[in-house]
């Protein structure tokens, strides 16, 4: 059904023409502008038809298209049961090892502070440290930044003399600069990391459509004030091996990073708490924790409180309600925030 050229009614914006129509998409001219909406998920929550009767049109036509969507998912999961089914049976005949499957889980990533690329509305992560930074990360042997091949460890001992000159060589190499966090926000990457060891970490329960939350605090604060800088949809997964630490990254639009004053509203620990110990509230040497979709859809939640008001409002809305979309999750049933600090 193509609605070109109605008027319809949103729930901030008011009275608007449908100015185009295409394939899944609607462009509605209101008195603010243009606007851009899913057309299956606008009418659900935001817009609807003046025109009465075109309205109970459009909702009928749309509730058909779910019917046959949970009817294709339907049939898409009994598939994929028989085809389990099957390659079991196969794996039984062969004597072949099981590979153990992991359930979908989010991450929360414990992230060094880098304060490279600091603003009023950027936390960092986009950047070289600051000569304090720097300094103490190394002295506390961070794994990066006391690594010998680290330009911030020969920059320590003094041999790169100054910190313009050591701008000067990071800026020449920057793509291949061995602090991963300094390019974080550019990137959109996270890694698994190194263990103490020295062994590549593994990150096994990290599917496409995951959440990634990158987490710091700042420098000389305790853990209990660890907070929540940036987050973003999973849209690319290593899970790594021997050689190589897992990773995480995303090209799509759903990443919202929080400026410094809004970081500090989202305690990592308001969300989060260790299921063998509820009343520690510490990292500890573990550089990821695992999150379920209803932490996950509380922080996204919370997050998109925080950005009323301001430019990635409508980002932050849409992500949390696509999250809890694909996830199965009613928005209304989200219990409030049961982390460590909370309890």
């Amino acid at each position: 059904m193509n609605i070109k050229e109605n008027v319809v009614i949103h729930k901030v914006f008011g009275e608007g023409t449908v100015v185009d129509h295409t394939d899944n998409y609607l462009t509605v001219l209101f008195n603010v502008g243009e606007k851009k909406f899913v057309y299956s998920d606008s009418f659900k929550n935001f817009l609807k038809a003046k025109d009465s009767e075109l309205n109970a049109k459009i909702l009928n036509e749309l509730a058909e298209i779910e019917r046959q969507k949970i009817e294709a998912e339907q049939e898409k999961k009994r598939f994929a049961l028989l085809e389990r089914e099957r390659l079991a049976e196969q794996q039984a005949v062969q004597r072949t090892p099981k590979v153990k499957i992991y359930p979908r889980e989010n991450i929360a990533f414990k992230c060094n502070f880098c304060d490279g690329g600091k603003t009023a509305e950027s936390i960092g992560f986009n950047g070289l440290c600051s000569d304090e930074i720097i300094r103490h990360n190394v002295k506390v042997k961070r794994p990066s930044c006391s690594s010998d091949y680290s330009p911030c460890k020969k920059y320590y001992d003094g041999e790169i003399k100054s910190y313009d000159e050591l701008k000067e060589i990071v800026s020449k190499d920057y793509d291949n600069f061995v602090c991963y966090e300094s390019i974080m926000l550019r990137d959109w990457k996270a890694s698994a990391g190194i263990a103490q060891t020295g062994e590549p970490m593994r990150l096994m329960k990290v599917q496409v459509n995951s959440l990634a939350v990158l987490t710091t605090r700042l420098l000389y604060e305790s853990d209990e004030n660890r907070f929540i800088f940036a987050v973003f949809l999973v849209d690319e997964t290593y899970e790594g091996d021997t050689r190589e630490e897992g990773y995480v990254s995303t090209n799509s639009n759903y990443k919202i990073e929080l400026t410094p004053t809004e970081a500090k509203e989202l305690k990592f620990w308001n969300y989060y708490f260790c299921a063998n110990a509820p009343e520690v509230i510490k990292f500890g040497s573990g550089l990821h924790r695992y999150l379920s979709d209803e932490q996950a859809a509380q922080i996204l939640r919370d997050i998109a409180e925080v950005k009323k008001g301001t430019a990635q409002e409508e980002l932050a809305q849409e992500f949390f309600e696509y999250f809890c979309k694909i996830n199965g999750i009613d928005i209304e049933s989200i219990p409030q925030n049961n982390g460590a600090l909370m309890r």
